[in-house]
C-alpha cells in the first residue's frame, strides 16, 4: 500500500475501490433498489471519494511532496483501469445468473425506441444483432465506466496538483533547508552587532580613564 511505484499503488487502491463498489452493487441489487437514483448517486460518491483520498493519499504520505498533474493523473488512470474490471465482472454476474434476462429486456427497450422514431428495424427478430449486441455489451460496459470515472480522475488531478491541496507535513530537515534568511539581512545584523561591540568597549574605556 505504500509503494512509490505508481504502478503498484494504482494497482492496490483500485482493487480496494473496485472491490468495494462491487460489493455495494451486489448489496444494492439483494435489497432490490439497484435501479434507486440516489443508491447510483451514492456508488458515484464512493468512487470519487476512493479515488481522491488514494491519490491525496499518495502525496501526503508516499512521495511527500507536490506532484505534477501527469502524476496524478497516471495513478488515477490506473486506478479506473482496476475499477473498470471489477464492474465488469459484477455485470457478467448479474446478466448470466442474477437477472438472466436482461439481455432480453433491454433490447425490448431498444425496439420500443426504434418504433417511437419510426425506424423499420425489428430487432427482437434479428439474431445476428442481438448476438453482436451480447458479445459486444460487455467491452462497451468496460469503455464507458473507464472513461466516466477518467472525468473524476481529471478534475481531482486538476485539484490535487495545486500545492494548497494535500500538502505534506514539513518535517525538521525539510524546515532547516527552507529557513532561508536573505544575505542583506544578515549583512545588516552582523553591522548592528560589530557597532553594539565597538560602542561597548568605548564605554569600558571612558569608565576605566575616569577610575584613572
Amino acid at each position: 500500500m505504500k509503494s512509490k511505484n505508481i504502478w503498484k499503488y494504482g494497482f492496490n487502491w483500485g482493487s480496494i475501490v473496485g472491490g468495494i463498489y462491487f460489493l455495494y452493487n451486489l448489496l444494492g441489487y439483494l435489497m432490490k433498489i439497484e435501479s434507486s437514483f440516489f443508491w447510483s448517486l451514492l456508488g458515484t460518491f464512493i468512487i470519487v471519494f476512493g479515488l481522491g483520498w488514494a491519490m491525496a493519499n499518495y502525496k501526503r504520505n508516499i512521495a511527500r511532496e507536490n506532484l505534477s498533474f501527469g502524476k496524478f493523473f497516471s495513478i488515477g488512470t490506473i486506478m479506473c483501469l482496476i475499477i473498470a474490471l471489477f464492474l465488469t465482472l459484477y455485470m457478467t454476474i448479474y446478466t448470466l445468473k442474477l437477472n438472466p434476462l436482461f439481455y432480453d429486456n433491454l433490447l425490448i427497450q431498444y425496439q420500443d425506441m426504434f418504433d417511437q422514431m419510426g425506424l423499420e428495424i425489428n430487432v427482437l427478430e434479428n439474431k445476428d444483432f442481438q448476438r453482436l449486441f451480447q458479445i459486444s455489451f460487455l467491452p462497451s460496459s468496460y469503455i464507458s465506466t473507464f472513461i466516466g470515472n477518467l472525468f473524476y480522475v481529471l478534475l481531482l488531478s486538476f485539484l490535487l496538483s495545486r500545492p494548497t491541496y494535500g500538502a505534506p507535513n514539513q518535517t525538521p530537515n525539510n524546515q532547516k533547508y527552507n529557513d532561508y534568511v536573505p544575505y542583506k539581512e544578515v549583512k545588516e545584523e552582523d553591522a548592528s552587532e560589530v557597532n553594539e561591540k565597538e560602542e561597548e568597549s568605548s564605554e569600558n574605556k571612558e569608565n576605566k580613564d575616569t577610575l584613572e
